[in-house]
């Protein structure tokens, strides 16, 4: 195909209707290490356009040269002229060829491909066929559907979820949960230690605590115990268990309340080492559990006479009340 000089002004660049700006998360650029081979090996033509049927030309390949041409000053460039009637699945092709490594890097950007390619109107088969399959998902009735609800997830939380490298269901999760919260969420990035089953966990108990007391993310924030929490200079790891100890409490309080009179009776008893007591923590099997774990038959006789005691028999049935 002929290569023609074409005017910088005139090639659309962020308004590209191929400009993958806000459906890839791209490695940092390396500005320095591309103008260095552009001086030395002029390679700055020719760049790929797609001249549209109003005689547009949007940039196809060739980003970097162009802003490389752009920061020296140049007017003209030499550029490849894709025609109206090349058929866009060519055109989606060459971007993945150009940028494969970034795409495949992580979940996030090969949804963020496919999502693309279905904004460009590329058909659903060919979608299915050239990238579902090679990219490894295993698409279904839903799967576009899904890919849009991951695809309208807040910008700062995909990015979080590339750099993390999130899979597929892992992202899918996450659109169950509202906008707002996940924005505040990833605002605690760096105060909390966040992973894929943390951020999950937290942010399902917390959705349903403020469903159920009617409440917004605005005035969970606001409680005294939210405000002294992240007023703390506590680590991530701690403050990440004390906010998921603070949610458990408010979305259960009952549950919560009957747990800590429990182990508050068990503490009490100061039972010797080797005897333990525990129960279902849910509350559900009414159950007590009292279990002897012992090596030295010395130990034994004491141990009976501690649990056949009036004070243990007393505590038992107290705990047993409770559940």
């Amino acid at each position: 195909m002929a290569v023609q000089n074409i005017k910088l002004k005139d090639v659309l660049v962020d308004d590209s209707r191929f400009s993958l700006r806000d459906f890839l998360f791209e490695f940092a650029p390396e500005q320095t290490c591309h103008i260095t081979s552009f001086d030395a090996f002029g390679i700055l033509d020719p760049i790929i356009v797609y001249k549209d049927d109003k005689k547009r030309l949007h940039l196809v390949d060739g980003l970097k040269r162009v802003q490389f041409a752009i920061l020296n000053k140049e007017t003209m460039v030499r550029a490849t002229v894709l025609p109206a009637s090349t058929p866009v699945t060519d055109l989606i092709t060459l971007i993945l060829c150009n940028k494969r490594y970034e795409i495949e890097y992580s979940a996030i950007n090969k949804i963020q491909f496919i999502y693309f390619a279905s904004s460009l109107n590329a058909p659903e088969s060919w979608i299915m066929n050239s990238l579902c399959i090679p990219f490894e998902f295993k698409p279904h009735r839903d799967f576009f559907r899904e890919c849009e609800r991951i695809n309208n997830l807040p910008k700062e939380l995909k990015l979080f979820c590339h750099d993390k490298k999130f899979s597929y269901k892992q992202l899918l999760n996450l659109t169950y949960h509202p906008k707002d919260l996940l924005s505040q969420l990833i605002k605690w990035k760096s105060m909390l230690q966040l992973t894929a089953s943390t951020l999950d966990e937290i942010a399902s108990n917390l959705k349903n605590y403020l469903k159920r007391e009617n409440k917004k993310i605005s005035d969970f924030l606001s409680e005294p115990d939210i405000q002294e929490l992240f007023d703390s200079s506590l680590a991530p790891r701690e403050m990440t268990e004390k906010l998921r100890h603070l949610i458990h409490l408010k979305q259960f309080p009952v549950l919560s309340d009957k747990n800590a009179k429990i182990q508050k009776a068990v503490d009490a008893l100061k039972l010797p080492r080797g005897v333990q007591v525990s129960w279902d923590k849910t509350l559900e099997n009414k159950n007590i559990n009292l279990s002897v774990n012992i090596s030295d038959p010395l130990k034994w006789r004491g141990m009976l006479d501690t649990l056949s005691s009036d004070e243990v028999k007393k505590a038992i049935e107290s705990i047993l009340d409770e559940l």
